[in-house]
């Protein structure tokens, strides 16, 4: 732990490594950690479509680019889990320490871009079926429902992108979502509306999940009925949850668990910001995602240079 990193970056989805790019390119010392796969929730979009200037490309694709700009900087990366961030007893140093899951990390600042994670349904029996018909990608998954009957639970963009991306593959998609309209951009619900293996279930909601080895069918209530339908995958995309459960003790969050930080980037300890869909914010977009990125970095360079570095 004898290196010094100038930004220590956890999270290496769009908005961490757009501000390892950014970082980077400033002439600071930066390490960029990721516990899994570079990327982060794009990855598993099968389509970007509004992201400006961009050509329309799967999320993959838009995620590798990314990585390769990273690659191509002098960044250090790291395949480790983040599990805490303590400040330093060494007045001198003035330093934070990134602690992971097998080595701790010292950096003059931190920023914190740790997205977030699909949120369940806390149905019992969903532990069990996950990987044996639950699934939250429809990219990863779809294809082995290829001419099955499923379904999509959630009303949001992400709901719609699955059921029309599983259109292409099943016979039948089912749509549920609680409320008695979607919550999705319209040009969504406009393509949704036109295709006919996709049927709409407003107003019902998954009460219990069927099957022996693998999910068979589900148990719903709808406008206040109870059905069940047979299907061979259920695609869940009821919104998500950030992953900032080890900062709880750290930082000031809000209600939902995301990190209290206005456009600035700032948390409640100087010298550790927040990028990304793990900040408290309206908009949770690839576009902002960057450009949180970018913010972050251009407000940790600043306090580097008026905290850290000799004047």
């Amino acid at each position: 732990m004898n290196t010094i990193y100038d930004i220590a970056i956890a999270g290496g989805g769009t908005a961490g490594m757009t501000a390892a790019i950014y970082s980077s390119r400033a002439g600071k010392r930066v390490l960029l950690i990721e516990k899994s796969v570079y990327g982060g929730q794009i990855i598993s979009s099968p389509e970007v479509e509004n992201y400006p200037a961009f050509s329309p490309s799967t999320g993959y694709d838009f995620a590798a680019e990314l990585h390769s700009q990273v690659s191509d900087l002098d960044v250090e990366q790291l395949n480790e889990e983040v599990t805490g961030i303590e400040q330093d007893d060494n007045e001198i140093s003035r330093c934070l320490i990134v602690k992971c899951s097998e080595n701790s990390y010292r950096a003059r600042c931190v920023i914190i871009a740790s997205g977030t994670v699909s949120r369940n349904l806390d149905l019992p029996g969903e532990d069990k079926y996950f990987g044996r018909g639950i699934s939250f990608c429809a990219v990863c998954d779809g294809a082995f429902h290829k001419g099955k009957t499923v379904a999509v639970v959630g009303g949001g963009n992400t709901a719609l992108e699955e059921a029309l991306y599983l259109s292409f593959l099943c016979e039948k998609v089912y749509l549920i979502y609680r409320h008695s309209s979607l919550s999705a951009e319209e040009t969504l619900i406009i393509d949704a509306q036109k295709k006919r293996n996709i049927v709409l279930m407003p107003e019902t909601e998954i009460v219990k999940l069927h099957g022996k080895d693998e999910l068979e069918k589900i148990g719903l209530i709808s406008s206040g009925r109870s059905l069940e339908l047979e299907i061979s995958g259920l695609f869940v995309a009821i919104g998500r949850i950030p992953q900032n459960q080890i900062f709880v003790d750290l930082l000031d969050l809000d209600n939902e668990g995301y990190i209290i930080a206005e456009d600035n980037c700032h948390t409640s300890i100087p010298g550790i910001f927040a990028a990304g869909d793990c900040r408290t914010k309206d908009l949770r977009q690839l576009v902002t995602a960057a450009a949180d990125g970018a913010r972050a970095s251009s407000e940790a360079l600043k306090y580097l240079q008026k905290n850290i570095e000799p004047q």
